[in-house]
């Protein structure tokens, strides 16, 4: 006999997890399995978002990734298809 005994209710949105887990021979052991995998993953939703939130503070604090793009006159020139080069000639 188990020595100690938790009961979970479900919310009638829920009904779908309920579903599934009652589809498990051994609700127990699969309950404490996903717990403690929960327990000893190193990462926690928490610590992914502090880990984004680092990575962009990083990305801003870079100087060349706030100077804004410039482009050079010639090189917007030269990608003039030849159908812009007809219209504009058409034009004037």
């Amino acid at each position: 006999m188990s020595k100690y005994k938790v009961s979970i209710s479900f919310k009638q949105n829920s009904v779908h997890i309920y579903e599934f887990i009652k589809s498990k021979e051994n609700i127990s052991s699969y309950l404490c399995k996903l717990i403690e995998a929960d327990m000893n993953s190193e990462h926690s939703p928490l610590d992914l978002k502090s880990q984004v939130e680092q990575i962009m503070y990083k990305l801003l604090q870079n100087q060349e990734f706030l100077q804004p793009v410039t482009t050079n006159s010639n090189e917007s020139k030269d990608n003039l298809c030849a159908e812009d080069i007809d219209i504009i000639n058409n034009l004037f």
